[in-house]
Order: C-alpha cells, then structure tokens, then sequence
C-alpha cells in the first residue's frame, strides 16, 4: 500500500491529485493463482480501442487478447476484494464520487505479436459508444511477473520522461482514468493482468 506524504496544512494534500497508486497484499499468490484458471476457462478475443475494431488497423496502437467478467457466484469474491481495494484507495487519495462497475477484463499480452497498448487514456473523452457514466477510475492487477518488456507507463505531459511504476505478481495499481498511459511491448513470456474501469457522474 502506497502512502503519500502527512501534511501538517491539510490543504496541501487536498489540492494532490497522484498520477497513481498502489495497493499491495489484497490478493495472496493462491487467489492470483485461482483467478488465471478462472479467466483462462474462456475463450479471449482481440482488444479493441475507442473508435476502431479493425484488427489490421490495430495492429499499431493494441495487441492483446481478452475476455469480460461480470459477476456471478463462482467471481463474487474476485469482486469482493476488488470492491475493497477501490473504495479504500479512493477514499484515501482521490475522492471521485464513484458508482461502480459491470465486469472486470483480463488481458493477455503475448510475446508471439509483441503485444502492446499505446498511449491512450481510458476515459473516452469525447466519444458516444457506449451508453452509462464515464469512466473516472482505472484499476490493473498484475497476475504475474514472469515476462520481459511490457513495462506500464504514464504519460503526466513529458513523453520522452514517463513514469514507470514498479509492478509485480500481486500489485494493484489505480489511477485517473484521464490519465495517459501505455503497456510497452512484451518481449518475453505473455503478460497477464485483470483491469477494471470504475464509472461515476461527469467530473464538475
């Protein structure tokens, strides 16, 4: 769990807002390792971005395969600990006012097309394809650690300077779903992880 400086002028960390934080220990390397085995029961389909699913025309910007969850009784405690994570996180460093979420998405990012994700946000910042709330919370758990390349980035305005958080089998990053952010090639080994958009009304 990451903690960020106690001020002694509250004001100085109500005027914060993290590019992202972490959560560790939510998930022992047995539940991680029972959630790969869930997921992987499914069959996994090529990601797509805002405005395009032509695979070809992807081919640049994403490369990964994934599947959606929405909650029943064999996931409900996948969603029990994720729904902890998020609302204690958000409580602590953001404050957005949050309704929640339908599913959670697994991806896979394999060494076999260099899978990838280039910068973009998750937000969707002037698109209609979807019906509901925007998204104002992003969420990616890291299901292991076994591969090479693939590193998570954020964009906070320096391109050339990003921030490369340090991930791990386990770690539970959040950030605003404004910010821009990448996954890097995989260069080895299939990059695994379970991502969750958290809506809420329109920022005002």
């Amino acid at each position: 769990m990451r903690y960020t400086t106690i001020y002694n002028d509250p004001k100085t960390r109500r005027n914060i807002t993290e590019s992202c934080v972490y959560w560790d220990n939510a998930f022992t390397d047995e539940d991680i390792d029972n959630i790969i085995k869930y997921c992987e029961n499914f069959e996994l389909t090529h990601g797509v971005t805002f405005g395009e699913n032509d695979k070809e025309k992807l081919k640049d910007t994403r490369r990964s395969k994934i599947s959606f969850h929405q909650r029943n009784n064999d996931n409900a405690w996948i969603f029990d600990r994720l729904n902890f994570v998020i609302q204690s996180a958000n409580e602590m460093f953001y404050g957005f006012e949050l309704n929640g979420y339908e599913a959670f998405q697994y991806t896979m990012y394999d060494e076999s097309e260099n899978g990838m994700y280039d910068w973009h946000m998750d937000m969707g910042l002037g698109t209609r394809e979807f019906e509901g709330e925007p998204r104002k919370l992003s969420l990616t758990l890291c299901l292991n650690d076994d591969f090479e390349g693939g590193e998570f980035q954020i964009n906070t305005g320096k391109e050339n300077e990003p921030i490369t958080p340090e991930v791990f089998k386990g770690r539970c990053l959040l950030f605003p779903s404004f910010v821009i952010h990448r996954v890097k090639p995989v260069t080895k080994g299939t990059r695994k992880s379970l991502v969750v958009w958290v809506e809420g009304p329109k920022f005002t």
